[in-house]
């Protein structure tokens, strides 16, 4: 089929469904919750000449409206979209990465991914990064032609809610509905820098984990930042095993969830610790952990594993 031969930078004002739709047909078999929500904000937007000349008039962090497109045959055959992160130094997160099934083959992706990366470049960019599940071998080895270095591999878990969800009896094993003591704090956080990392501080539910600590200095954050949350704290004989916290999202179909505990811990106790997030949250859950961390325990708490996820980033070169 005859194709265009070069990106252009997407036009809010005519682009939206184009790109809508090809995301919908490219990406059929893989679309959750979250990514028909994704579709649906963008076909609202659409319709909205305000919206556009809002987003049109600055990058706002995190619109994935922003990136480039390939037009065939009077359609658009493949996107990649550009997300300004709310970051420092400036970043750029790559989602969308698209092209229609019956032009694939033909250099699209990577002219596309090229007109990003030095749009990224021009716009003073120190890190660009993209999310590719672990089975796409084809595009992860375009990403490392295109200079991507592959940081760590997570999995996205989920679950869904169950008022009648159950834990197992443990001896000992008490699960509180609490915020972490003083003498606690520091090992919670431990466990929360070693799960998340700092470099992607940006991609957590929580932008501090300030906001999760006890004392004057969490109600402090709290105060300045409305945060709505529950935590839960498991305790044998008054040592701590871990936490576990539920953060609403709104605007999305799903909610967040943050675990914080040893990677040894046994599934029981895994799942004695999670099993009140499911009787609690009203939505889905969702959440993403390095890959192996506590499987077997997520699983015995309902939690499904659905995506292993290679997170890549790119940094320009620093010319001498």
């Amino acid at each position: 089929m005859p194709s265009s031969n070069r990106p252009r930078w997407i036009d809010l004002r005519h682009d939206l469904p184009g790109i809508a739709d090809l995301l919908s047909t490219a990406f059929a078999e893989r679309l959750d919750e979250d990514g028909h929500a994704a579709l649906r904000q963008l076909r609202r937007i659409a319709r909205s000449r305000s919206a556009q000349r809002a987003y049109a008039a600055r990058e706002i962090p995190g619109a994935p409206l922003y990136g480039f497109v390939w037009e065939a045959d009077g359609r658009i055959v493949g996107n990649v979209s550009l997300i300004p992160l709310q970051a420092k130094p400036k970043q750029y997160l790559i989602v969308n990465v698209a092209v229609h099934p019956a032009y694939r083959r033909q250099g699209i992706a990577a002219a596309l991914m090229q007109a990003t990366l030095r749009h990224a470049r021009q716009r003073g960019a120190q890190a660009v990064w993209l999310q590719v599940e672990t089975w796409n071998k084809g595009a992860i080895a375009l990403y490392h032609r295109l200079g991507f270095t592959d940081r760590d591999v997570v999995t996205l878990w989920k679950a869904q809610p169950d008022a009648q969800a159950t834990a197992p009896t443990l001896p000992g094993i008490r699960v509180h509905s609490r915020l972490t003591r003083r003498r606690e704090w520091p090992q919670v956080k431990a466990w929360l820098q070693t799960i998340y990392p700092a470099e992607r501080a940006w991609h957590r539910p929580l932008a501090s984990w300030r906001g999760l600590a006890p004392g004057w200095r969490g109600f402090a954050w709290r105060l300045l930042h409305p945060l709505s949350f529950r935590m839960w704290v498991a305790t044998r004989s008054k040592r701590l095993l871990g936490t576990a916290a539920w953060l609403p999202t709104g605007g999305s179909p799903t909610d967040a969830f943050l675990l914080a505990a040893p990677p040894d811990l046994p599934p029981a106790e895994v799942a004695a610790l999670l099993a009140p997030l499911r009787r609690h949250a009203p939505r889905p859950l969702r959440g993403e952990l390095p890959q192996g961390f506590l499987a077997e325990g997520l699983s015995a708490a309902g939690f499904e594993a659905k995506r292993h996820l290679l997170w890549m980033k790119w940094a320009p070169l620093i010319e001498s």
